[in-house]
């Protein structure tokens, strides 16, 4: 009778360990939050899925590693999404390299080359709105902390490397 009952125990934590429904796959969520990505390189060895706040000095330290590596751009595309740490004030220098007309010329200026931008009479739109609240939506979900915030999936793998805490596809089967 023990032996039924802790058989039946362990098919139940096998089973409930696989009713995380897809959307909620760290994967699923960010390819479902990837248009919003400002994409730099072309490479297909990994997806590296990365949240910077651009006025985070560790966001720009990575963000000048990955500009300035163009072997690892060959090799990985990485997938920006901006995402604001509380203790700075960068909502709107988020907005306006998202709404800009070449987003990743513009993170590159602010967060490679120092440039200031005076956003002063900047006006969000509500498209742009609507990008934070969904990257802002799904960090929150993969429970982030710091920035930056990297997530990894190599080619033909399930599994996934991240830069803090965990994520599900770290123990799927």
């Amino acid at each position: 009778m023990r032996y039924i009952i802790a058989l039946l125990l362990f098919v139940a934590t096998l089973l409930g360990g696989q009713n995380v429904s897809l959307e909620e796959k760290p994967k699923a969520m960010l390819e479902k939050i990837s248009h919003n990505a400002i994409n730099i390189g072309t490479g297909h060895m990994s997806d590296v899925y990365v949240f910077l706040d651009p006025l985070c000095s560790s966001s720009r330290t990575l963000m000048k590693q990955i500009n300035a590596n163009k072997l690892l751009q060959l090799s990985n595309t990485y997938h920006i999404f901006l995402y604001r740490l509380p203790r700075l004030d960068s909502e709107k220098t988020m907005q306006y390299i998202y709404q800009s007309d070449n987003p990743q010329k513009s993170l590159i200026e602010i967060m490679v080359d120092g440039d200031e931008v005076d956003l002063a009479d900047f006006k969000a739109n509500e498209k742009t709105l609507k990008m934070l609240v969904e990257v802002s939506e799904v960090a929150k979900k993969l429970d982030m902390k710091l920035r930056p915030y990297m997530i990894s999936f190599d080619k033909d793998s399930k599994y996934c490397r991240v830069s803090e805490g965990t994520a599900s596809c770290l123990e799927e089967f």
